[in-house]
């Protein structure tokens, strides 16, 4: 059961590793997972870890190695933790239990160790990553199988988006909050993931949803960076060139730059207007009448809808904001910072039996998971897919009752 599981086997953040390799890993996640893949090197990585940057050649040829080393080092615990689940046996249920301990434990033990293994993968050469997308997927489709076999009125499509969901909530609150006690944050992932994969009442979303019609390319700098935002996503923002961009929305390098100056200009252009949309957001939010609770629960719409059409735009502020240096995205962060604040407070008046560490944790895990389920690659699209997400993300702003037990 869920209570013997966290008594049996409490979080542990990580005491330093005994071992060199181990402790260049542990700093090599930290830095990739702060400034990206492409914006950290071996010297950072060496000197964060305490060693000179020939020590670090000893133990990898070079960065991608490390990468690889930690990708699969994320695998191997996960698989292991698979295994163990399944020697023990039980119920359906009690399984998909035991392995969201499992998996809440290993995030916060590693730290950002899962994001980054997530994340980065795109970062390699597709003959490296392909082993390691393999292992990935083999991985998902285990939490797949366990979600259909507790909850068998779901579809593998329906399990494949709450199975997304789940992994982006948990690595997300996970890293975020990493200030918090072990157990408090442990706790907290844990009550909010079974709240999401076992919901203790009946759908709260509507069978059928209205859905946002796309938005309109209108201007051709509107297109430009909405094209450019998918490119980054699909090859990242290193891979890409202004060339590409300009192929993809049928103009020449000199008319590109007659929009935009340049990449990184794009891609703080693609920064703002995602902040932007946000704001846009909560102001809708406001022209709703009613508690706060209503008042939420139309946020939350609103950024379910907003996902579906604008999942590029917050794909690469996820993945790439670290790109820029803090002092080109001050407006941006600003923005995303009053944004959020704007999320805390109405949580906060609509759960008042919730901490302001809770609150903040659950902010950020159900915008997560709303990102994670809506860009889960499943065949669910429209209003089937606005439905499973809204039903997903109220189930753990609104549960029926406390699922970490």
């Amino acid at each position: 059961m869920p209570g013997t599981e966290e008594t049996q086997a409490r979080p542990r953040r990580g005491r330093p590793p005994s071992n060199r390799r181990a402790l260049i890993l542990r700093e090599a996640a930290r830095l990739f997972h702060e400034h990206g893949f492409h914006g950290t090197s071996i010297i950072q990585i060496g000197a964060a870890a305490g060693v000179k940057g020939p020590t670090v050649y000893r133990h990898f040829p070079d960065k991608n190695a490390v990468l690889v080393a930690l990708i699969e080092q994320s695998a191997e615990r996960s698989e292991a933790e698979i295994a163990r689940i399944d020697r023990e046996g039980g119920g359906p249920r009690e399984v998909l239990e035991r392995l969201v301990h499992a998996q809440v434990r290993q995030a916060i033990d590693d730290g950002p160790l899962s994001a980054v293994a997530a994340r980065e993968v795109r970062s390699l050469s597709p003959e490296t990553s392909e082993p390691l997308l393999r292992r990935g997927r083999a991985n998902f489709q285990e939490w797949v199988d366990r979600i259909v076999g507790a909850r068998p009125e779901l579809t593998a499509d329906e399990a494949r988006a709450l199975t997304a969901g789940a992994k982006w909530l948990i690595f997300t609150v996970a890293t975020g909050h990493a200030g918090l006690d072990d157990q408090l944050l442990y706790r907290l992932i844990v009550r909010m993931t079974l709240g999401l994969l076992l919901p203790n009442g009946p759908s709260r979303a509507p069978a059928t949803a209205v859905t946002r019609p796309p938005l309109a390319g209108g201007d051709r700098r509107e297109l430009i960076i909405q094209e450019a935002a998918r490119l980054f996503v699909e090859k990242g923002y290193h891979a890409t060139g202004m060339d590409e961009i300009g192929e993809a929305v049928g103009v020449t390098g000199p008319a590109l730059y007659h929009h935009v100056n340049g990449k990184d200009e794009l891609l703080l252009a693609i920064l703002r207007a995602e902040a932007d949309r946000a704001e846009a957001e909560v102001a809708e939010t406001y022209h709703v009448d009613g508690p706060a609770g209503r008042l939420l629960e139309a946020l939350v719409r609103a950024r379910v809808r907003r996902a579906l059409t604008d999942a590029h735009l917050m794909a690469v502020v996820d993945r790439e904001s670290h790109t820029l240096p803090p002092s080109r995205r001050q407006g941006v962060l600003r923005s995303q910072r009053i944004n959020r604040e704007e999320w805390v407070h109405l949580i906060a008046e609509s759960r008042p039996d919730l901490r302001d560490a809770e609150v903040r944790a659950m902010v950020d895990g159900v915008r997560a998971l709303i990102f994670g389920l809506v860009t889960s690659g499943t065949s669910l699209v429209g209003d089937r897919l606005e439905a499973v997400a809204l039903d997903a993300a109220l189930a753990v702003l609104f549960p029926m009752e406390d699922a970490a037990g």
